[in-house]
């Protein structure tokens, strides 16, 4: 059988998992077979879709889900997971089908997660298709919660000192900016005799026949200011393909993220998570401190007839802070029969497509929840990224 260990951030469910998954990659039973991979969930994810992507392409008419979940069983009969988890439709259709496979060809899966399996995709798209796969998922895995709510990440973490040397504020400080220039100018040094290249533009390649444009790079590090890399719609495959050819990545001007930033807030996550799968030394100039950077918010999930919605609370956007979510029969500006509407902490009631959130709907707010709980995972992991060992 299987594991799926889920629990809050920084308790120690991937380093449990890696000493499991290093102690069954030397000389036991499982690598003496057919072998084990441990991923990071979106990485994993993205070489399924690549499979996928590969397969239509020669045989459109074709179903490439079982010659796909065939070959990963092949090449591997232990799949470690690292954030198990399901955000949007696509991804929730493929995991379904997929792992049932696995399952039935005999592959073990040791994941972890931020989620018990009942809360995986929470709210999302016709999740009723998905259900299925929480009792298939449990009954190929035990399910523990590893209960601590120490961030040990934070025990361990950096001292002052070293957040100096990789998160600075404010961005429009010339001092900050003198920093990021020295750091850009000196990456890899040590390693490179004849010292880093000339800085120049430059195309990365990423998956599917994509690129992704660096406006300033050298050798060793790739500099971005945060529109380039959060407000276009890049995803984990660029920012994956940029933490392989950059050991250094420098991000400037970075806002304070919350629900008004929710897609740019999301991006910014993944390509966190990214970046610590890979060990990329990360360095940021911010709007505010680090403690203040992620403004924190809540996302429930309610029932109406049968429809799984999820509503806002506690939600502050600098303008109102929204206390309940319901639907009014009379319509709106948006819809003739119905409409969804917001009541703020001051009793006033507003239209939800009234409110300005850019980009945010009712049917996405499953994904807005994910960015809001993801916060605390991302601090804690910036706060490991800023030791001075890092990315060494």
């Amino acid at each position: 059988r299987g594991l799926y260990v889920h629990g809050s951030v920084g308790s120690g469910k991937s380093y449990l998992m890696d000493m499991f998954h290093d102690s069954c990659s030397t000389d036991g039973a499982v690598a003496s077979r057919r072998g084990s991979r441990r991923a990071h969930f979106h990485e994993f994810m993205l070489n399924v879709h690549g499979r996928v992507h590969d397969f239509k392409r020669s045989r459109p008419r074709c179903d490439p889900i079982p010659p796909v979940a065939e070959s990963l069983a092949r090449e591997a009969r232990l799949l470690c997971f690292d954030e198990f988890q399901v955000s949007d439709i696509a991804d929730a259709m493929i995991v379904r089908r997929l792992f049932t496979k696995l399952f039935d060809a005999g592959v073990v899966v040791v994941a972890t997660s931020n989620r018990a399996p009942e809360e995986l995709y929470e709210g999302g798209l016709n999740r009723q298709l998905f259900l299925p796969f929480v009792d298939t998922l449990k009954g190929a895995c035990d399910v523990v919660e590893m209960g601590s709510e120490v961030d040990y990440r934070r025990l361990g973490g950096a001292s002052g000192k070293d957040a100096s040397q990789t998160y600075f504020w404010p961005s429009n400080d010339a001092a900050t900016a003198e920093r990021l220039k020295h750091i850009f100018s000196s990456a890899g040094s040590d390693n490179d005799s004849d010292g880093c290249e000339q800085p120049q533009p430059r195309t990365i390649p990423v998956m599917m026949g994509r690129s992704v444009h660096v406006a300033l790079s050298n050798s060793f590090a790739g500099w971005f200011d945060f529109r380039e890399l959060c407000h276009r719609p890049l995803g984990a495959a660029d920012y994956l393909a940029i933490a392989r050819r950059f050991p250094v990545v420098i991000v400037e001007n970075v806002p304070r993220l919350g629900a008004q930033l929710h897609n740019e807030a999301r991006r910014f996550v993944t390509l966190v998570d990214v970046l610590y799968e890979a060990r990329t030394r990360l360095i940021l100039s911010a709007e505010v401190p680090l403690s203040e950077l992620f403004v924190g918010f809540e996302a429930d999930v309610v029932t109406n007839d049968g429809d799984e919605e999820v509503a806002v609370a506690g939600l502050d956007d600098g303008k109102q802070v929204v206390e309940a979510v319901y639907v009014d029969g009379k319509g709106g500006s948006s819809s003739s029969h119905s409409t969804t509407m917001l009541r703020t902490k001051d009793g006033e009631d507003v239209e939800w497509s009234a409110t300005g959130r850019v980009g945010v709907s009712l049917a996405q707010l499953s994904a807005v929840r994910d960015v809001a709980f993801s916060f605390l995972r991302a601090e804690s992991r910036l706060a490991e990224m800023s030791r001075e060992s890092w990315g060494t």
